[in-house]
Parts: structure tokens; sequence; C-alpha cells
């Protein structure tokens, strides 16, 4: 059964590799633009951090705050060309009456649908990702073997919250198609996972924490390798697993209540 998927996610990769070197112009154009556009909220955070203000986040150096956006980045790189762009796939397949192609398929309609949405194009974003995350680690005190284990557990987590996001956004396609405001409204919420939850009231980082939880894409891996405080990770470890929970029990409901193309 893993060589079975193995292979099926290796095909997929050569069809979006092979679909994009078409053109190769504007892959790499496309490649360099979201590598470029990524960048933009660290640019302002560094010209935030050297104006004669000196203002900044408080309690967090300039590296730190970078770090932060550094591993977001990192995050959303890994989840868009993987399982993220499931979203758009769904809300096109849907739209043009053709998911009832993907339902008649002999394979779970999330695997074909999620090997339909691997996107090559969106490496861009792990690209600059990876090039801040080693920007910034050279400029902070080198984190210990226990830091980068728990880093890589919180890394692993922030994965399962992006997947559970696009699992829900997907699911409600299948009976309103038009919620592209939904897809609107999840970008804004992840805007305040580039920043320190410690930067909100107390009752906001609750909600960024422990109902929506947004501070695990970035916010919880940074200070695991920074060694801040953690004091409300052992609360958002199962909120985690039942936020992914949540998702695919969704798409599983919502996926029954498909109606087709017909109506």
């Amino acid at each position: 059964m893993k060589g079975q998927l193995s292979r099926i996610w290796g095909l997929a990769f050569r069809n979006s590799l092979a679909d994009r070197a078409a053109y190769r112009g504007d892959f790499f154009l496309g490649f360099l633009v979201t590598m470029l556009f990524e960048m933009v909220t660290p640019l302002v955070t560094v010209l935030m951090y050297r104006t004669s203000s000196g203002s900044g986040f408080p309690g967090w150096t300039m590296p730190e705050a970078l770090l932060i956006q550094a591993i977001f980045l990192v995050s959303r790189g890994i989840a868009f060309p993987f399982f993220f762009a499931l979203v758009w796939t769904v809300h096109q397949l849907v739209r043009e009456g053709n998911f009832e192609l993907v339902l008649l398929k002999p394979r779970s309609p999330l695997l074909v649908c999620m090997t339909k949405s691997i996107n090559i194009q969106a490496f861009g974003r792990l690209l600059g990702g990876i090039v801040l995350l080693i920007w910034v680690l050279g400029r902070l005190p080198p984190p210990s073997f226990p830091q980068y284990l728990a880093f890589a557990g919180l890394m692993a987590l922030s994965l399962l919250v992006l997947f559970g996001f696009a699992l829900m956004m997907a699911a409600t396609l299948f009976v309103w198609v038009g919620n592209s405001r939904l897809f609107e409204l999840v970008e804004a919420l992840f805007l305040f996972g580039q920043y320190p939850a410690s930067i909100f009231s107390g009752g906001f980082q609750l909600i960024i924490t422990l109902v929506l939880p947004v501070a695990m894409i970035a916010a919880f891996p940074a200070q695991a390798l920074l060694g801040k405080d953690l004091s409300l990770l052992l609360p958002a470890i199962p909120v985690c697993f039942a936020f992914f929970g949540l998702g695919l029990v969704l798409w599983r409901q919502m996926i029954r209540r498909y109606s087709g193309a017909g109506g």
C-alpha cells in the first residue's frame, strides 16, 4: 500500500513538473514572484525594528521576530505544494461539475484531489522561508538538540493544523460553492500566525491557541527553538489533533451531501 501511494505521489509530481516546464519562462518568473512576495512581511518587520523610534514587538528582538515569520513561510511552503491547494482544486471541480469524475475513480476522493492539487511553483514560498530561516538562525544563539527535537514535533503539528484548515474549507464547497469570502477570512486569520502570540491580549491569545490554533503554525515552533515560555503548549497539542480530526469528519460528512452538477 505504501509503495502504491509513493508511486501515485511520484507520478503526480512528475505530471505537475512537466505541466509547468512546458512554459519555463512563466514557471521561473512565477516562482521568483512568489518568493519575493512572501518576503514583504519580513521586510516590513526589519523596517519597523530599524526605525528611529526603535519600535518592535515587546520581548522579542528582530531576529526572534523574523524567526517566526521564517517558520511561517516554511510551513506554508510545505502545505501549499502538497495539500493546501486542495481547496482551489475542489472549488474548480465542483463549480465546473467535474467532481463526479473524482468519485468514480477507484481511490479515495481526498487522495485524488490532493494529487491533482500538487503545485511545483508553490515551492517558492518554501525556498524563501528556508533562506530566511538559515539567515536568522545564524544571528541567534545555537539551539540545543532537545530544542531542535521540540521544533520538529511542533512543525508536524503546524502542518496538521494547516491540513485541518484546508479540509474544512474544501468540505464546505460541496454545499456552498460560492463561499469565496470564507477563504479571505481564513487568510486574514493566518496573518496573526506571523507574529508572537504574546503581543496580543490574553483572551485573544487563548482564541488563536485553543480555539483556532494559528499560533501553532509558527509562534510555538519558534518559541521551542528559542527556549521561550511554552506554558500554553500542553493544552494546545490535543486542540491541534482535535482540529485536524474535525476537518476529516467535516470532509466525510459534507461529501455525502454533494448532489452533483445536476443539483
